[in-house]
């Protein structure tokens, strides 16, 4: 069984303020096209902790791109240092945990995917180095919403397969359930759900996020009151999941629904949690077919097979940082770990084979594959060393 790696969720909303350049953001976001006309091509799509990822090239070389509808698109600074891409705007991110910070907006004059040519498209320099995770999953940059615009996109993650194309395939729309969507300014798509009696609208459609579905605390607390939910968890402690890569305070309720319905498809065994932004995860969009038809502002779902139970978890999350080394970032109450006296704060020695205090690092664990059970010494709030076991298990 795979680790439980629910640390990233990759919200990217953006607010820019300009200094000193003659194009506005919002401006710039609209920029660029496609050189073909008329195109179907299917690349391989690599799966990595419940992230997309898809080979990108430029300039004849290839760089690994996050494919995120939640983001716009982005390059790293290396590549910017590499390539210098011409500046045309410049102005400040909010990041997931809605820290702040300055970038450029650069003009990418080409690059490809698969065979696809994409020119002069816009895109923020993200320093993907100051997030240890996105550090140790080597992110080149972001595939975001306004580079995914100009085409339609089928994601396959059944097939591990992901297609471009200038039109859907009339065997397609008749083989999915369409769902119409909107967009914002910059091309984020959004889309309405239920759970139970209750209709949550514009739920962001973010295949950024590893996560299930996130809702604000408003709309946790009217699922509650109309009882389609009953038993919550509480989980504490710090996250660390926005570009910026500073740790924030974090308070998740979480709840479990068997009543979430896409359309006509009922979706059990969901998990809901308390977010900043209300999403739709990969946890949710990886149990279908999904194709983006930009033409007609329609989503197509296909059902797939059921795939095996990935909510399992320890009850706890590590994070890094220079500062307190690797250590437990936050703890959900009453789970296996909290019962064992796991909380916030504590420093992580070993995790199974991993010994952090001889040679092994934190992209050692975030590339780690754990069984049902994990073996864990750490060094508590009173300055004692402790060794214990934690079985894996279902909230």
């Amino acid at each position: 069984m795979k680790k439980q790696f629910n640390i990233l969720v990759l919200i990217w909303i953006t607010s820019f303020l300009i200094s000193g350049c003659s194009v506005q953001w919002t401006e710039a976001i609209h920029y660029g096209h496609i050189f073909q006309n008329d195109f179907d091509e299917t690349i391989d799509l690599e799966i990595q902790k419940d992230l997309l990822f898809v080979n990108v090239t430029i300039q004849g070389r290839q760089y690994r791109f996050l494919f995120d509808s939640g983001a716009p698109f982005s390059i790293s600074e290396e590549l910017q240092n590499n390539y210098a891409f011409k500046t045309i705007s410049q102005g400040k991110i909010i990041d997931s945990d809605h820290n702040r910070k300055k970038v450029n907006w650069v003009q990418v004059d080409t690059l490809q995917i698969g065979n696809i040519s994409f020119l002069n498209q816009t895109a923020f320099v993200g320093d993907f180095n100051a997030n240890p995770i996105f550090e140790c999953l080597n992110i080149d940059g972001i595939i975001g919403s306004n580079l995914m615009r100009h085409c339609n996109w089928t994601i396959n993650q059944e097939r591990k397969q992901l297609s471009l194309s200038s039109n859907i395939d009339a065997s397609t729309i008749d083989e999915s359930i369409i769902i119409p969507f909107k967009k914002d300014f910059q091309y984020n798509i959004f889309l309405d759900i239920s759970i139970g009696r209750a209709t949550l609208k514009n739920m962001l459609l973010d295949y950024g996020s590893n996560g299930s579905i996130a809702m604000n605390k408003e709309a946790f607390s009217i699922l509650k009151e109309k009882k389609i939910i009953d038993q919550v968890w509480i989980e504490k402690g710090f996250q660390q999941s926005g570009l910026v890569g500073k740790p924030v305070e974090l308070y998740h309720e979480i709840a479990k629904s068997d009543s979430v319905k896409i359309n006509d498809f009922r979706l059990k065994n969901v998990l809901l949690k308390t977010g900043k932004t209300d999403l739709i995860g990969n946890k949710v969009l990886s149990k279908f077919i999904v194709t983006i038809d930009w033409n007609n502002k329609n989503l197509c779902f296909t059902e797939t097979a059921p795939g095996t139970d990935s909510d399992k978890s320890y009850g706890f999350r590590i994070g890094y940082t220079t500062e307190e080394g690797i250590h437990i970032r936050s703890v959900i109450e009453n789970s296996p770990a909290y019962k064992k006296g796991i909380r916030p704060n504590m420093q992580v020695v070993k995790i199974n084979t991993l010994d952090f205090e001889n040679g092994h690092d934190f992209c050692d664990y975030v590339n780690l594959e754990i069984e049902d059970t994990i073996f864990l010494e750490f060094i508590d709030l009173k300055g004692q060393r402790q060794e214990i076991h934690i079985d894996i298990a279902t909230l």
